[in-house]
């Protein structure tokens, strides 16, 4: 029985960090209620917490001491020599069938803990269930059918085993973390309904004065998950009024506070506590956090104070850096983000900011080390792009596709973003076929993928190949018919390359309905409006897109139409600011040169400084897309 003791050892430290992992995650979240086992009318007692629910034996057989039968013995040497092959299910059913059979505690741990790895909740359950009936007063016991009815999303079945272990343990984390339990449980009901009966189940467990006011502190935290956010704040207060120091009720209020645009309410309760607890770190970090919104310089005192007390803190340090970063500290940023990239969960921000530091100073090859060890996270696929521009700047454009071909195969779920960033290299290059041979390859590789088609479909009109931009984007919008970018793509497209002007109007237009502010979308709409004949309708689209974004190619459509209207000086201004943007745009560039031809000196192309000349214009893709 040596391997077995070994197994349940070993298992006993898996289910230990099971629960751990679960009252974590549970402690600053509410939840819903699926099904009521308790009326919400009944007050819940010690005495009932100990009687677990379901199907319990009121009086307990004692559980099997002394030998095991041969039988049992051998089907536990059966299902020992499974776990060691890693066989869990096979392994489960024998355990499971000897807890029924012997009641012996250590065999119906195991078959709990195995339960567990396998997620077979219904298992779990009953083993739970089974260790209340064999130890009725056992913490561990208690916290497994805790798991087991959370796994269920069944927070009313699991609040008599929380309620059990705050009143006998102190366990305030379990009592909490029912609030958390049915949040992914897909009920119908509103939330704001769900809750009312737990919320109620807590108000009636039966505490001793001393416990009472934790109940407030789970009810807040229903009322917040459940959108009631005014009705959270008075709850939590009526907490503080009992426990006015209490840090996770002060933090709760200060978050809640945030959440309703209350910013400075929450930071003067955040000061007034630090005056009372000047060394509560927690406190004291969100006090921090909130002030880089209203005041950076004090926000950036207050976290010098947390490193002081801590220096090798690195999530304080990373947040310092981007403190001193944006307030153009550069070199006091750089040395905490050196220390916060030995931190693995920041290490890839940390290198991020200090390669834009190092790309701003002109150390490109500083920049670029920094670049190459952004391994994941959100600037991933920035700082991956940055190194393939850099390399090509340092060493060749190949040396740069080698090095994108090597992220694919290292990280195959960025590969067709990464795909994207080579073939952008290739148009930067001036390389258009390549690049429509490698977004290809990619969609080879990943077949219908929606940015690669998006992105093929921009390269193909490039070339001037509506048919295939055309059937890429449609193949786009049969997976996602709500895309508005892939819409106005193809309307735009459209537009450009045939005389399906009506059709366009249809795809823009939907486009603007389901992305009204796009400024991209804004502008295809007025073009596509103005080649239909209605300048007038034509016009505030324009304008709107010119105010949101001042871009050559809007500039070029917007002065088009108000030169039609007869704003003639406006036409000319507005140019002039797409000029600004961009002098050799080639859009802009055509627009101007066709109007000075046609009307002469009233459209002097001096006035603009450019050469009278469509010649030597920069290529412009002309996807109009965002």
């Amino acid at each position: 029985m040596k391997k077995r003791q070994t197994i349940i050892s070993a298992l006993r430290v898996f289910f230990a960090l099971s629960i751990t992992a679960l009252l974590s995650a549970c402690a600053a979240v509410s939840g819903t209620v699926t099904e009521v086992e308790h009326n919400a009318g009944d007050v819940i007692s010690p005495s009932a917490a100990n009687s677990p629910p379901g199907n319990v034996v009121n009086n307990p057989a004692e559980p099997a001491e002394g030998v095991f039968p041969e039988e049992a013995l051998y089907q536990l040497l059966v299902a020992d020599i499974a776990l060691t092959r890693g066989q869990f299910e096979f392994a489960l059913e024998k355990y499971l069938q000897q807890a029924r059979e012997t009641r012996d505690i250590e065999v119906i741990e195991v078959a709990n803990r195995i339960a567990s790895h396998q997620g077979d909740t219904s298992a779990l359950l009953e083993t739970a269930l089974l260790w209340l009936e064999v130890r009725p007063n056992h913490g561990m016991a208690h916290r497994a059918a805790l798991l087991a009815y959370a796994l269920q999303a069944e927070p009313l079945k699991a609040l008599p085993h929380a309620y059990w272990l705050y009143v006998t343990e102190g366990d305030i984390e379990a009592f909490l973390a029912v609030t958390a339990i049915g949040e992914d449980s897909g009920q119908a009901l509103p939330k704001k309904d769900s809750v009312a009966p737990l919320i109620k189940a807590y108000e009636n467990l039966a505490l001793a004065p001393e416990k009472r006011p934790a109940v407030k502190l789970a009810q807040a935290i229903l009322y917040r998950e459940s959108g009631e956010l005014e009705t959270a704040v008075k709850t939590v207060e009526q907490f503080l009024a009992l426990a006015p120091d209490n840090q996770r009720g002060l933090l709760f209020l200060a978050q809640t506070l945030h959440q309703q645009d209350r910013l400075t309410e929450a930071v003067s309760l955040l000061e007034e506590a630090l005056q009372r607890m000047p060394d509560n770190r927690s406190l004291r970090l969100q006090y921090a956090r909130f002030l880089t919104l209203t005041n950076r310089p004090h926000a950036i005192i207050q976290f010098e104070i947390l490193r002081a007390d801590n220096p090798h803190n690195q999530q304080v340090n990373f947040l310092l850096a981007l403190l001193h970063l944006n307030q153009g500290a550069a070199a006091l940023a750089t040395d905490l983000f050196h220390q916060a990239s030995s931190d693995p969960s920041l290490s890839s921000d940390a290198h991020y900011h200090l390669a834009t530091i190092a790309d701003r100073q002109g150390d490109r090859a500083g920049a670029l080390q920094h670049y190459q060890l952004v391994r994941n996270g959100r600037n991933y696929l920035a700082a991956a792009s940055r190194s393939a521009l850099l390399l090509t700047e340092l060493e060749t454009l190949d040396s740069a596709r080698n090095y994108l071909q090597k992220l694919r195969a290292e990280q195959p779920d960025q590969s067709p973003s990464l795909f994207q960033v080579e073939s952008n290299l290739l148009l930067g290059s001036d390389q258009p076929a390549k690049a429509f041979t490698l977004l290809s390859e990619g969609l080879d590789a990943h077949p219908n993928d929606t940015q690669l088609l998006y992105a093929r479909s921009m390269v193909a009109e490039l070339q001037d190949n509506f048919q295939l931009a055309e059937r890429d984007l449609r193949a786009l919008l049969t997976q996602d018919a709500d895309n508005s970018a892939a819409l106005n793509a193809l309307g735009y497209t459209m537009l450009l390359h045939t005389d399906r002007h009506k059709e366009a109007h249809k795809l823009i237009k939907r486009a603007y309905l389901l992305n009204p502010g796009e400024p991209a979308i804004l502008d295809s709409l007025g073009w596509v409006l103005f080649t239909l004949g209605d300048a007038q309708q034509a016009l505030p689209f324009l304008e709107k897109a010119m105010a949101i974004m001042v871009d050559p190619e809007i500039a070029a459509h917007l002065g088009e139409v108000q030169w039609f209207l007869g704003d003639r000086q406006a036409a000319i201004q507005t140019w002039k600011r797409g000029l600004e943007q961009a002098p050799q745009h080639r859009i802009i560039q055509e627009t101007i040169e066709r109007h000075r031809k046609q009307y002469g000196e009233q459209l002097d192309a001096d006035a603009f400084g450019i050469e009278s000349t469509s010649t030597n214009f920069e290529s412009s893709s002309g996807e109009h897309t965002p």
